[in-house]
């Protein structure tokens, strides 16, 4: 018989829930969240077992200890599981996975447990430094706007002696901590870079993601720690989509109503249309697509977009094929595939 487990885990305590394949409860309990726990409750289930808990900060670590204990285990995306109106009990939680995942209305997250998956832990790191350093550096130019001080020049976040510009005792002081603050985090960001220098001596698919114009050591990191296993997209539309590249038109009753992007990681889409950028400063066939695109009369935008787009389409293929990039990679592909062709044509006839 089939039975599905409904799993809301928390960093002291996890609750199950085991529907059996009329949707009919069979078991409830709590445990520690401890390997030795959470089999304990899964071992109880006699039959074909489909797990599933939604994503969060342990995911990873659930996935590695109960995958081989299931018959299938689903990690689902929160954001994709539908509202349950009521009091929210954490075994109310555990139940409504159950009857969704019998139901079939989960969401999957990708996980998986090769090296690609630990460079992600590095990648979100270095990912929450940046976005610190962000926040540290609009506080201290907020701290200097507030008495009319300019802080337009490149050099000014390393130049703590501006602070006595200010006038007022307590801006003096919080200005002097937010520059300390963010030397401290220049420095830790560093010791990233040089961490992402030693994945791309470790890693081929990161140099070959580097040989594209405008995807850079880090850049590179990214894409591979995020992909992970390029396979799992079927084709560059798919791609666009978890890149957040492309937008859904919203329709109902013969009306459009809008267009949204589908839910995806936003730090790809940052990454693609940063390269775009940066290929306005080459001279490449890249660049020379962004100008054809700008001749057909698209706004600088919307000319960026179809050139990040371009690049993740590349950047895809490469993973998937385990290549370098040249400029003339379109003429490369259709000639490659006629060889492939030639071959198995010749194979057939042979």
């Amino acid at each position: 018989m089939k039975y599905y487990i409904g799993l809301d885990a928390h960093s002291k305590t996890s609750t199950f829930a085991v529907v059996d394949g009329r949707g009919q409860c069979v078991l409830r309990e709590t445990v520690d969240t401890t390997e030795k726990a959470l089999s304990y409750v899964i071992n109880k289930v006699q039959g074909e077992r489909y797990l599933t808990f939604e994503e969060s900060t342990i995911s990873q670590w659930l996935y590695l200890q109960l995958r081989e204990r299931v018959d299938e285990l689903v990690v689902c995306n929160p954001v994709y599981v539908a509202k349950k109106p009521g009091a929210k009990t954490d075994f109310r939680d555990a139940l409504h996975l159950a009857q969704e995942l019998r139901t079939g209305h989960l969401q999957p997250v990708f996980h998986d447990a090769s090296h690609w998956i630990q460079l992600r832990v590095s990648v979100s790191g270095y990912l929450d430094v940046v976005e610190e350093i962000i926040r540290f550096k609009n506080r201290l130019k907020a701290v200097f706007r507030a008495e009319a001080i300019a802080t337009d020049e490149n050099s000014f976040y390393g130049n703590n002696k501006r602070v006595n510009e200010l006038t007022n005792p307590s801006a003096k002081f919080v200005a002097g901590g937010l520059f300390r603050q963010i030397e401290f985090l220049e420095a830790e960001k560093l010791k990233y870079r040089k961490l992402f220098e030693q994945n791309k001596q470790k890693y081929r698919p990161i140099r070959n993601l580097m040989t594209i114009p405008g995807i850079s050591l880090i850049r590179a990191n990214i894409i591979a720690a995020l992909v992970c296993q390029p396979n799992r997209f079927e084709n560059k539309h798919k791609f666009w989509g978890y890149c957040m590249l492309v937008r859904h038109i919203q329709k109902s009753g013969g009306k459009i109503y809008g267009n949204k992007r589908i839910f995806g990681r936003r730090e790809l889409r940052n990454v693609f249309v940063g390269a775009a950028e940066t290929i306005n400063r080459t001279e490449t066939s890249l660049r020379d697509h962004y100008d054809a695109l700008r001749a057909r009369g698209l706004k600088h935008s919307e000319a960026k977009l179809g050139i990040a787009r371009k690049i993740a389409a590349i950047a895809l293929c490469l993973l998937k094929n385990n290549d370098t990039y040249n400029d003339n990679y379109a003429e490369y592909l259709q000639e490659r595939k006629r060889l492939r062709i030639e071959f198995f044509n010749a194979s057939n006839h042979s």
